[in-house]
C-alpha cells in the first residue's frame, strides 16, 4: 500500500477540492512506483480552470514531509486578474465531509470496520433508531422500526 499523501489545495470552488481530495486519499495521484504523477495534477487543476469549473486553483502536495508538488493555476481575483499565487488566502466552507470522509477511508483501509457493520457496534445509542414512515390521519409523523439495521455504508 502507498502511503497517504499529505495535501493542502487552495480554491475558488468546492468540487476540485473533492476531487482532489479523493485523489490523494485513495493515493491515486502516485504512479505504480510510489512516485507523485504530477503531470496528473497539473492536467486535472488546469482542466478545472480550462472548463470554467473554476475560476482558480491550487495545490500543495507533500510526500513524508516534503513538498513534492506545487501548482496554482487561474485567476485569484477575477476583476482585478490577479493570478492565483501560492500565497492566496481564500475562503474554503463545508470542510467537514471530506475531512470525515478521508478520516473514514483511512481507518478502513487500516481494516479498522467493515462498510457493512451496523452503526450500533460503535454507537449503541443508535441501535433503536426509528425511520420516518409518512405521516398519520392527523399530520404528524409515523416512526417505524428499519427493515435492517443502519450500516456504515449507509452513511457514506
Amino acid at each position: 500500500m502507498m502511503k497517504p499523501l499529505g495535501l493542502r489545495l487552495q480554491a475558488l470552488g468546492y468540487s476540485s477540492l473533492l476531487a482532489l481530495g479523493a485523489c490523494a486519499a485513495t493515493s491515486t495521484l502516485a504512479q505504480p512506483a510510489g512516485r507523485l504523477d504530477e503531470a496528473r495534477i497539473t492536467q486535472t487543476l488546469q482542466g478545472f480552470v480550462d472548463k470554467n469549473a473554476l475560476v482558480g486553483v491550487s495545490a500543495l502536495v507533500t510526500v513524508d514531509g516534503k513538498e513534492a508538488y506545487f501548482g496554482a493555476f487561474g485567476l485569484a481575483d477575477r476583476e482585478a486578474h490577479r493570478p492565483m499565487a501560492r500565497d492566496t488566502i481564500v475562503q474554503v466552507y463545508s470542510m467537514t465531509k471530506p475531512l470525515t470522509g478521508t478520516a473514514l477511508m483511512q481507518l478502513w483501509e487500516q481494516g479498522k470496520f467493515h462498510l457493512d457493520d451496523p452503526v450500533a457496534k460503535y454507537i449503541p445509542e443508535l441501535a433503536d433508531v426509528k425511520v420516518f414512515a409518512g405521516t398519520s390521519t392527523s399530520g404528524s409523523p409515523t416512526l417505524v422500526a428499519p427493515n435492517r439495521p443502519m450500516t456504515i455504508r449507509d452513511l457514506t
